[in-house]
């Protein structure tokens, strides 16, 4: 029993202070980081110059176009019922289809439109759900994480 306990300490002291002793007794140097490279500085702008006399005059620039309307966002797409978090919650695309045997909190009339979770109006076919990220859910689908719409 007395030489588990000192290979114990041994690997004990070892990692602790072996590391830096090896890396203290080493030939080679510690890596120094390099400087990051420095960019040149811009040009500075050319002073405007007067037009000659007999020169015509210049026309003026063109406004700048309005910035372009944010794209609308694409279509997310809707969630697969075979996806995990799909299986995990019982979702189903159709609440009538819901397993109403294993999912005893299933409520007659309940789907993701009426659901508190559902971020869409309630005559919308589809809309997002915090449950699954990045993807809609039928409004008429149901899934067991259902909550009554205050």
């Amino acid at each position: 029993m007395q030489k588990t306990a000192n290979r114990r300490h041994f690997v004990q002291y070892f990692s602790l202070a072996g590391f830096t002793l090896i890396a203290a007794c080493s030939d080679k140097p510690a890596p120094t980081p390099e400087p990051a490279p420095v960019a040149p500085p811009p040009p500075a702008p050319e002073p405007a110059s007067a037009p000659a006399p007999d020169a015509a005059p210049m026309a003026e620039p063109a406004p700048a176009a309005a910035p372009a309307a944010p794209a609308t966002s694409a279509k997310m797409p809707l969630v697969d019922a075979k996806d995990p978090q799909a299986l995990a919650l019982g979702y189903v695309s159709d609440a009538a289809q819901a397993d109403k045997a294993k999912y005893k909190n299933f409520v007659a009339g309940s789907h993701c439109a009426n659901c508190a979770l559902f971020q869409g109006q309630a005559s919308d076919t589809e809309g997002g759900c915090p449950l699954f990220p990045g993807k809609h859910v039928a409004a008429k689908g149901w899934c067991s994480a259902w909550a009554k719409k205050a």
